[in-house]
């Protein structure tokens, strides 16, 4: 049986109102073959046909690997159904140990989903059927052409982040977003559990802030986790977590916060999801642009990019990010 790692339900009352559609004239005169035998040349085909890869692994000695070159691979239908949408690489994953580690393949078959940066977009374990796999590629395929057209109506509206940072980032120990390590349902909650143990180095410069900035722009993070309810918070009832000050609607609120903060406090310390796998970098979201995903709260920096990750929102969580409050590019209090 095929599992296939997807979207769980969006727990949130957002919708996706814009409809999107590709301009024909984005069309090319030729679309790239499906199936490629190099991957330099596969990522080439998928930046010049803004595309996405499909990383086939595989190895000899796999049953069902087999099994899908003669029900998939081998059809003169896969062309057909499949190409221009999508550019198809199968990889030996004994021969290419290093690549399949980076994108976390520990069994066989695999499908892998990529971008023409590398990042990865879905994952897929397990046989699938010639039916099945043409649908999920073209699932696939289908949601990354949507995000493209949002990614250009954010660039159209003035909303892309700026290139390049302000301060280096450093993303925990994780390195570079192509190379972080898919991380599993059981994972991530290791992952919650293990984020208010990362200790801060005990030294600091005199200048360095005690707190960075108010988070949730001083909104009640338990009232909203618990009833979706905007409260205010007041200054009287405070607590520091990560080095960000949150305030709460009374004594009752701030002592459920202090028992179990990771609960309640936003995910990737507040910080725009998007944008740190579009680009490495921890920059703050917003309160005008939240959302709840699995009962946990995301913030955004434009709308755009909250219609992003409601499109396609196991993307945007499926690689591990442990920040540090220093690693965040805020100003002290907002």
């Amino acid at each position: 049986m095929r599992s296939i790692i997807s979207a769980k339900p969006f727990i949130c009352s957002l919708t996706l109102s814009l409809l999107l559609t590709l301009s024909a004239s984005s069309a090319f005169a030729q679309a790239p073959r499906l199936m490629q035998h190099d991957f330099q040349k596969a990522m080439a085909a998928a930046r010049e046909n803004n595309i996405p890869v499909l990383l086939h692994f595989y190895t000899d000695w796999c049953g069902p690997c087999r099994r899908m070159d003669q029900t998939v691979f081998s059809s003169p239908q896969l062309e057909p159904q499949m190409g221009g949408k999508i550019v198809l690489l199968k990889v030996n994953g004994d021969q290419a140990a290093d690549l399949a580690r980076n994108y976390g393949v520990d069994s066989y078959p695999t499908d892998v989903f990529i971008d023409a940066n590398g990042r990865m977009l879905a994952k897929l374990v397990g046989m699938a059927s010639f039916q099945e796999f043409v649908r999920s590629g073209l699932e696939v395929a289908d949601r990354y052409q949507k995000s493209q057209a949002l990614v250009e109506a954010r660039k159209n509206a003035g909303n892309d982040p700026a290139p390049t940072s302000m301060w280096k980032i450093h993303l925990g120990e994780e390195g570079e977003l192509p190379t972080a390590s898919p991380v599993s349902t059981q994972e991530k909650l290791e992952e919650r559990q293990q984020e208010a143990l990362v200790e801060e180095p005990q030294s600091r410069k005199a200048d360095e802030p005690e707190v960075v900035f108010l988070a949730l722009d001083g909104f009640c993070p338990v009232s909203l986790h618990t009833r979706r309810d905007w409260v205010k918070g007041a200054e009287t009832w405070a607590s520091i977590f990560k080095k960000q000050r949150y305030q709460f609607a009374g004594q009752a609120e701030k002592d459920q916060f202090d028992a179990d903060p990771i609960r309640f406090a936003p995910r990737l310390l507040g910080c725009d999801p998007v944008i740190i796998w579009e680009s490495d970098r921890a920059l703050p979201g917003t309160t005008e642009f939240a959302a709840y995903y699995n009962d946990e709260l995301y913030l955004f920096t434009s709308e755009e990019n909250r219609r992003l990750f409601e499109l396609d929102p196991e993307r945007y969580t499926n690689t591990r990010h442990v920040l540090r409050p220093a690693d965040v590019e805020a100003t002290l209090i907002r």
